[in-house]
């Protein structure tokens, strides 16, 4: 079926896999990782600092997020560096972050998140 401006709409298979990367990164903290990571590469202490994180929890996201393809590492000593693997995972992060911090996207109902509910806001305040 021809989509919106001419073009085949996705495979269910492709739009799934989609879904899943989007969900992968529906992690405040994992999303977070990438934001810093899409600045440049990091150990995992510099991570845990800079997220607010222990070093166990974002180990952890950091193995989900490398599992996915989402972000390398190589070892530089005794160290972990990690940094994003794809520069377009980190542009569509930085993008949607600066927009919501710009005002730019539109406000979104409240969601009930960890039994927690949080209202996502486009404004900065």
């Amino acid at each position: 079926m021809t989509g919106v401006g001419g073009r085949d709409d996705p495979a269910p298979e492709l739009l799934q896999q989609a879904a899943a990367s989007f969900g992968l990164l529906a992690s405040t903290m994992r999303l977070h990782i990438v934001w810093v990571l899409s600045q440049g590469e990091a150990d995992v202490g510099t991570l845990a600092e800079r997220v607010g994180g222990t070093l166990q929890a974002v180990s952890q996201h950091l193995a989900k997020l490398k599992l996915a393809g989402m972000v390398v590492n190589r070892r530089e000593g005794r160290r972990q560096v990690y940094e994003v693997d794809d520069p377009q995972v980190a542009t569509l992060v930085r993008l949607m972050i600066e927009k919501l911090d710009a005002g730019e996207a539109p406000q979104l109902p409240a969601r009930a998140v960890g039994g927690e509910l949080f209202r996502f806001r486009s404004s900065g305040a």
